[in-house]
């Protein structure tokens, strides 16, 4: 069932645990399934996240309309999220698509232009009761070695300050070494920003680039006010493999059940992040 992230993140946040928000690469339909088959397995409330470069292929209203008619099957909590929206223009238009969580990214700009354009699209949102997720500290995306060069996403949570004296985003995306990819060496993860942060304000934090962090690390981070934690490298790379293998069953040229094979498999990978997040029994 559809239910906005707003009472999903607030029982989150006094529960101790995380809601997995997983990238369904546009709105394939065996990794929807996969994600909303396990959420129901496991009675966990689940994100369905979606990018806008992923939704150049099938469509954003492909994508929607599939996640939608997916949670409608099942009677756990979804939320369809916008990840990662890169205009006022974008997160509207996802906005009226129907997405009942939206994400607008504006970290690669100064704090104060964030912050304004930020809380351009909260009065927008919030007038139609969908929360909006922001970002202070612009997020690495790995090579594909998993370096990451000499660029840092430290935030300065003086900077974080300054930021939500401007704005009123319902939950926040603090860069604190974290990235989009595989690693290529542990990364260096400062939890001490997330507790510096939490010294003046209580806004539920959301933690991207968890794919091949150390899980305590994780779980450390969810302890301090993680209230999502985000997964998209492992699940499209595991999905392509169990493809690969699926290849090599008895599929008799039907590709349904080369779909099924893919689909059961990464199942078990979902139910394994949602343990981790500690949302199972949640719903």
């Amino acid at each position: 069932m559809l239910m906005s992230t707003n009472e999903l993140f607030k029982k989150a946040y006094y529960g101790g645990y995380a809601i997995p928000a997983i990238n369904t690469q546009g709105g394939n339909y065996d990794i929807i399934s996969a994600i909303c088959l396990a959420a129901e397995e496991q009675q966990s409330p689940i994100i369905l996240a979606h990018y806008l470069a992923t939704g150049q292929y099938s469509g954003h209203d492909w994508f929607y309309q599939t996640a939608k008619w997916m949670a409608d099957k099942v009677s756990v909590p979804v939320a369809i999220h916008l990840d990662h929206g890169d205009s006022y223009e974008n997160c509207m238009k996802m906005l009226q698509i129907g997405f009942n969580s939206i994400m607008y990214d504006g970290s690669n700009l100064d704090i104060e232009d964030n912050a304004n354009r930020t809380q351009e699209i909260v009065k927008v949102c919030h007038s139609f009761g969908v929360p909006v997720e922001a970002e202070v500290g612009e997020l690495i995306r790995l090579d594909a070695e998993g370096n990451a060069g000499k660029i840092s996403n430290i935030a300065d949570p003086k900077q974080v300050r300054k930021f939500l004296n401007i704005c009123s985003p319902d939950s926040l995306a603090v860069g604190i070494g974290n990235a989009h990819g595989y690693y290529a060496e542990v990364p260096d993860i400062r939890l001490d920003i997330l507790e510096a942060i939490r010294e003046f304000s209580s806004i539920p934090f959301v933690l991207h680039g968890c794919t091949g962090m150390d899980e305590d690390m994780i779980k450390k981070a969810i302890s301090l006010g993680v209230v999502k934690i985000n997964f998209g490298t492992q699940i499209r790379y595991q999905y392509l493999k169990y493809l690969k293998e699926g290849m090599d069953t008895d599929i008799q040229g039907h590709s349904w059940k080369l779909s099924q094979y893919a689909q059961q498999k990464l199942k078990n990978d979902v139910v394994d992040i949602i343990k981790l997040a500690g949302s199972d029994n949640k719903a």
